[in-house]
């Protein structure tokens, strides 16, 4: 039997905001983590708590642990200013790592995680971004966070040669979805491990107004090139299961209206477009026939989990 592939390197960027209440829980994590990273930078995007004294307490006690500013002031918002902020901190990686991570600030990670995320890149050479299945807690129980396709934008491993294919992440709504797109379209594989679990403590968008946070998927759905008709499932679907009901769904695809009938500009990467019209477009067929479309490319020897190189918890 062949041995298992020398796990690659990586760094992680964490942009954080207010994160006090979460921000040790990860730092505690990543510490632990069997295959550590060569440095993480944490991007303090202007917090008004402690979420800055208490990153550059963990960053005194180890040397691969660095704390920035983002260096700009905005009102708390997603897409563009996270993407910033991530590539503020990116900027800032002493060494070149064979994968880069973006990392949320209020999620726990097993012990193994970057093992089998590392260990995912060393066996598949064509894997562009990998990433486990997030979790958060409804106030019964755990439930999964997002598309079970794809990788949860709380925690995103990049190649650092797909990044750089792709142009790196664009500065919008929607960068969590063009970035898999646009890899896909060049080639690269995407890989979901359904057995690697992450805890995530706030869902999405859960400091911001719900109707703020549906107008900005909305728009950022328009900027991403999503199909009418795909739209319209999309905001049929998201009246039926998302609180409030029948509005979320109303507001997000007045977002999307808007921002098509006032011509906002779209990803400019026609590739990654393409990708996902296509995509949407196979789906729509498979959902006449009451079926769906099978995303991802499947790991040989079934994933980490089955994988012979100790890691298993």
């Amino acid at each position: 039997m062949h041995p298992p592939p020398a796990h690659p390197t990586y760094g992680v960027v964490t942009p954080v905001r207010d994160e006090e209440e979460h921000f040790a829980r990860l730092a505690r994590s990543l510490i632990a983590q069997t295959h550590p990273p060569q440095q993480w930078v944490v991007v303090d995007d202007g917090s008004r708590d402690r979420t800055r004294e208490i990153a550059e307490s963990f960053a005194a006690e180890h040397e691969w642990i660095t704390v920035i500013g983002s260096g700009s002031s905005h009102e708390r918002a997603r897409g563009g200013p996270i993407v910033r902020a991530f590539e503020t901190g990116r900027a800032q990686l002493r060494a070149q790592p064979e994968f880069v991570v973006k990392l949320d600030g209020d999620l726990y990670l097993p012990p193994h995680y970057f093992a089998w995320v590392a260990e995912t890149f060393a066996r598949d050479p064509r894997a562009g971004i990998v990433g486990g299945v997030a979790y958060v807690h409804d106030g019964a129980r755990w439930v999964q966070d997002g598309a079970a396709d794809n990788v949860n934008g709380v925690a995103k491993a990049y190649r650092s040669a797909c990044l750089e294919d792709i142009g790196g992440l664009p500065a919008s709504m929607g960068w969590d979805g063009i970035d898999e797109y646009a890899a896909r379209a060049r080639g690269w594989n995407i890989h979901v491990l359904g057995e690697l679990m992450i805890l995530h403590y706030k869902r999405r968008g859960s400091k911001q107004a719900w109707y703020a946070a549906r107008w900005e998927e909305g728009r950022g759905n328009h900027y991403m090139g999503y199909l009418w008709s795909w739209l319209l499932v999309r905001a049929a679907y998201r009246m039926l299961v998302e609180r409030p009901p029948v509005l979320g769904g109303l507001a997000l695809f007045a977002g999307f209206v808007v921002a098509r009938v006032t011509r906002r500009p779209q990803v400019p990467d026609a590739a990654a477009r393409e990708e996902l019209r296509r995509e949407q477009r196979a789906r729509l067929r498979a959902l006449a026939r009451g079926g769906r479309v099978a995303r991802g490319s499947p790991l040989p020897g079934g994933g980490p989990a089955f994988w012979s190189d100790g890691s298993v918890p």
